[in-house]
């Protein structure tokens, strides 16, 4: 009998079993793990590699992933097109099987979860965030400072210091691209009662740290993986090589069963389709919030029960630096969220965080079908246009849209109804005037409501509350109804602000790991 199993390896799974390794418990991880691809031997900048070199499989691929959003009616957010990027969600529609009503869920089996194509961006979750949990800021702050030694993330005391809290353990920041640097310098002179700017709390490598280099600005952040950007498939890799974890993968878990002061789970081989048991003291479950809630509901043979899908409705669009059209492009940039904007939003109500970008690094036929004019006019706007531009992704709560709902069905499909992303336009405003103002043009026919699903930030199925409850979970993680099945992923979180949620997710992993292992040594 194992003394703890984790279910799933992404961040929030990868970080319990870092905490269970800590506290001097070997925990079982259990996954799918669809492989990785072999890293990239592209070692020059893109820009000068391409001029030399056939990049078609790098952009396209051989199975035309690059162009996946125009050959297919499933469109996806622009990174996972990219054809390195295709294992992160590989077979995940065959392997569990969603029947969608205005909804797009993004679910990932491989190995490190889809932290393997995330932003990087990972935010301390502070007061506000927390407010409507069962827990405080204080129960999260040592896990918050293991893991900033764990991955590496660089950041700076600035404006949002308030926002993200403690810059203890930073690394220095990255490099601001010349656009980025623009419009940064622009705020700083021209600042903003409601809205504050600031650097990305981001989890790539100023300098060398752990084996893993730094970040060299190639601008191959779409085509090719650098390790200089963490994924948890770094740690869980580690753990297992010191053989302080046993992972093993090729397995779905599908259900368990607590009995006589022990769970077993049951899991499927997904190569030779074989049924596997595993008993344990206790289940953390960290499949993510939608695989999490099937396997609970599928535990409790449950076809009926509607539960609460949580997630941020989001708006993007491009902003132009219009002194800056027709310059040359700027090839070393970040390609992921440099900076951050925070805004007090008196017309939504509601406090609202942007994530700024510069646009070197996707693929430009990404831009190509949204032009309005012929194919010529159109590649000639494109080189004019987007050495001047940026992108923001603009995230809102979870409560600025109807609720969502996930449910089981006979045939072991989930089914997500969710709403169309109806997000008022007309009350951004104030926010477009304060971009003006920075020199920073956008236009209401450029923005775009980011599909429902799309943010990839999906929580709150099995809420935390004081009491706990069926289907809900008590403060260290317990399922209710349960002795020793606990929800260690986002699935437990009660409120979804509009923060990324991803460095909250692992500290709260690890937060109830540690609870699990007390546990564990005083039976």
């Amino acid at each position: 009998m194992h003394n703890v199993i984790v279910v799933g390896s992404g961040a929030a799974g990868v970080a319990a079993a870092l905490e269970l390794s800590q506290c001097r418990i070997r925990p079982l991880v259990l996954d799918v793990g669809e492989p990785a691809h072999p890293p990239g031997d592209v070692h020059d900048n893109f820009y000068d590699y391409k001029r030399g070199h056939d990049t078609y499989e790098m952009t396209i691929g051989r199975d035309l992933q690059g162009l996946s959003n125009l050959l297919t009616d499933r469109e996806v957010p622009v990174k996972l097109t990219a054809p390195y990027i295709d294992y992160v969600t590989r077979n995940a529609h065959t392997l569990s099987p969603i029947d969608e009503v205005d909804f797009c869920a993004i679910q990932s089996f491989a190995s490190g979860g889809l932290a393997n194509a995330w932003g990087a961006g990972l935010y301390r979750y502070t007061d506000h965030d927390l407010e409507g949990f069962p827990i405080q800021p204080g129960d999260l702050d040592p896990y918050f400072e293991k893991l900033t030694e764990e991955i590496g993330i660089c950041g700076e005391a600035d404006d949002l210091e308030g926002d993200f809290s403690s810059t203890l353990g930073l690394l220095p920041p990255l490099e601001l691209s010349r656009n980025i640097t623009r419009f940064y310098d622009a705020y700083r002179r021209r600042k903003h009662r409601e809205i504050r700017i600031g650097r990305a709390r981001v989890g790539a490598l100023s300098g060398a740290r752990n084996a893993r280099p730094a970040y060299a600005y190639r601008s191959l952040d779409f085509f090719q993986e650098s390790t200089a950007v963490y994924s948890p498939r770094y740690t869980l890799d580690r753990l297992s090589f010191e053989n302080r974890i046993e992972h093993r993968t090729s397995l779905l878990v599908k259900r368990w069963r607590e009995h006589d002061g022990a769970v077993t789970v049951e899991a499927r081989d997904t190569v030779t389709g074989e049924q596997c048991t595993f008993e344990a003291k206790k289940l953390l479950i960290a499949a993510g919030a939608i695989n999490t809630s099937k396997i609970v509901l599928q535990s409790h043979d449950d076809y009926e029960t509607v539960l609460p899908l949580l997630e941020n409705p989001a708006l993007q669009f491009p902003i132009v630096l219009p002194k800056l059209i027709g310059s040359a492009l700027d090839v070393t940039a970040f390609g992921l969220v440099q900076l951050n904007l925070v805004w007090d939003s008196q017309t939504y109500g509601m406090r609202l965080q942007g994530s700024i970008m510069d646009i070197t690094a996707p693929n430009r036929a990404e831009f190509f079908a949204s032009l309005p004019y012929s194919a010529r006019a159109n590649l000639a706007l494109i080189r004019t246009l987007l050495p001047s531009m940026l992108v923001m992704q603009l995230f809102f709560p979870a409560s600025s849209q109807p609720v969502t709902h996930i449910s089981l069905q006979a045939n072991g499909h989930l089914r997500i109804v969710g709403h169309p992303n109806t997000l008022d336009l007309r009350k951004l405003g104030p926010l477009l005037r304060y971009l003006r103002r920075l020199g920073a043009w956008t236009f209401g026919r450029l923005l775009v409501r980011v599909p429902a699903g799309h943010s990839v930030h999906y929580a709150g199925t099995l809420p935390m509350h004081e009491s706990g409850g069926r289907y809900r979970c008590t403060p260290d993680g317990r399922l209710g109804g349960t002795e020793n099945v606990f929800i260690a992923d986002s699935a437990s979180f009660s409120r979804l602000t509009a923060k990324n949620m991803s460095f909250a997710m692992m500290a709260n992993a690890m937060r109830i790991a540690h609870g699990v292992a007390k546990e564990v040594k005083n039976r």
